[in-house]
């Protein structure tokens, strides 16, 4: 049991974390756009960029245990984090738009399915990308 729960720490612990910055994300867009009346997609906006923030925090100390202590290696993985989320934002917004303009959804139903594509999409950008080839890109003298 401790074997198989080594081997899929880093799943569970995303999976874990994940579904919490899903829940700030959801609730936060649930929030800005019915409450507050916000544009959906400016509210989608703003949910996803502090959900995005919680995200690198908990993926960075949680999940995938980073070993990048300075501040230029943490600067350089937050951008290698943000870059590839980038892709993951256009498609958040692209689902957004699809989901409520063209198939006529509930908006904050949009957004649950919308978090379900882009999480499970983002676990293997941030497990094989973000977190393990930042130090590919790093001097020798920052690599330790």
């Amino acid at each position: 049991m401790k074997k198989f729960y080594q081997k899929y720490h880093a799943f569970f612990s995303y999976t874990f974390f994940g579904t919490l910055a899903s829940t700030i994300n959801v609730l936060l867009f649930y929030l800005l756009e019915t409450k507050l009346a916000f544009n959906y997609l400016l509210a989608n906006c703003i949910a996803y960029l502090v959900a995005l923030i919680f995200t690198f925090i908990t993926n960075k100390y949680l999940v995938f245990n980073s070993k990048h202590a300075s501040l230029s290696q943490s600067f350089k993985e937050f951008c290698s984090f943000c870059n590839v989320r980038f892709f993951s934002f256009l498609l958040d917004i692209g689902l957004m738009f699809t989901g409520v303009q063209l198939l006529s959804l509930y908006k904050t139903f949009a957004k649950i399915i919308d978090q379900v594509i882009c999480g499970i999409l983002n676990y293997f950008f941030s497990k094989w990308f973000i977190f393990k080839t930042t130090a590919k890109f790093l001097p020798d003298e920052e690599k330790n």
